[in-house]
């Protein structure tokens, strides 16, 4: 598993997972019947289809807000334009991935740029945020499952979905719970080992910050629920807007399987996987009764990677305006002292 990941990560790799992004965007846009659905058009809704990208829009100012609090936890006194014009551009290289570099190397660059004395605090932000993301998307799909229990008897696939997601977030609660409770300094004797004394001492400080500045985290993970029932009701208007009438919770549901499908490294910025999940789930959960429902759902997932790209230039705009708006401005060379509160 671990040389697939190291050749994920190579230059071949690399182009891999272009094809495989490449490739399965194509096959949903090629799978779609435009002659049927443009005879259909007069369903189409318009204004649900603008209200989706624009409701789409507002998920990245509010993921700038989250890691702002993040950063100031970490004691890293950074302004709002500067994480909002940095979290732009990272959406941008999280769907592009010009030369290898994800959203997450974009921030680190600007962080080790603009606030090189507080490397070990910017990286700990960006690691924050990340873990945030995936655990409050691992409780969406556990309550939206749960919400919908009767499916889980009638699918076998679903049911699967439903026992890893729970072993996961159980798995990441309980682990993250007991080395928060004992500290690096009393982790096992093993991990300390694989860790290396760097390492440690990073995670050491980490955790003396966070705790802290407890106030600052918790309203930064609450940030996270309205981050993706945004994004789910996005994809709801969208679909809402050709025609498919997809219940809301059911399309949470799919929306959270379609994101978690995402995290597997075998494309870029998770094109192609994400839709292809989503068509794929909403199918387990019978929403596509018929050939017209099948294709309207396809439309969808296409609608749904576009808006994506769209929002995405936004970031290249920035990315080129960067020189101008996100100039090289350092902090301090001495750490500052981490904040309670923001």
């Amino acid at each position: 598993m671990i040389s697939l990941f190291a050749f994920l990560e190579t230059r071949a790799g690399r182009i891999l997972r272009y094809g495989v992004s490449v490739g399965l965007v194509l096959l949903i846009i090629e799978s779609v019947d435009w002659p049927q659905l443009w005879r259909l058009r007069g369903q189409f809704s318009w204004s649900l289809a603008v209200g989706g990208v624009a409701l789409a829009g507002l998920i990245y100012p509010l993921h700038a807000l989250r890691w702002l609090l993040l950063l100031r936890a970490q004691g890293l006194a950074l302004p709002w334009r500067w994480a909002h014009g940095v979290t732009w551009i990272a959406q941008f290289y999280n769907s592009f991935l010009l030369g290898g570099l994800g959203g997450d190397a974009a921030r680190i660059f600007y962080l080790c740029r603009d606030a090189p004395a507080q490397k070990s605090g910017g990286l700990a932000s960006v690691a924050i945020d990340r873990i945030m993301g995936l655990l409050m998307l691992l409780v969406f799909a556990l309550v939206a499952f749960l919400a919908q229990a009767p499916i889980l008897g009638a699918s076998a696939e679903l049911r699967w979905v439903w026992i890893t997601a729970t072993g996961i977030l159980a798995s990441a609660v309980t682990g993250l719970g007991l080395l928060w409770r004992f500290g690096p300094e009393r982790w096992p004797g093993f991990l300390r080992a694989r860790l290396g004394v760097k390492r440690l001492d990073v995670l050491q400080d980490l955790f003396a910050r966070t705790r802290q500045a407890p106030r600052p985290h918790l309203t930064a993970l609450g940030i996270t629920a309205p981050i993706w029932l945004i994004d789910m009701a996005a994809v709801w208007l969208l679909a809402r807007s050709v025609g498919l009438p997809l219940p809301f919770l059911e399309t949470c549901l799919a929306v959270t399987v379609a994101y978690t499908a995402m995290a597997l490294p075998i494309s870029v910025g998770g094109h192609g996987v994400r839709e292809g999940a989503l068509i794929f789930t909403l199918g387990l959960l019978g929403l596509l009764p018929d050939e017209i429902a099948r294709e309207r759902a396809l439309l969808t997932g296409a609608l749904v990677w576009a808006n994506t790209m769209l929002w995405s230039l936004g970031g290249g705009m920035v990315l080129l305006a960067a020189e101008r708006l996100l100039p090289p401005s350092r902090l301090a060379a001495t750490p500052a002292e981490p904040t309670a509160g923001v």
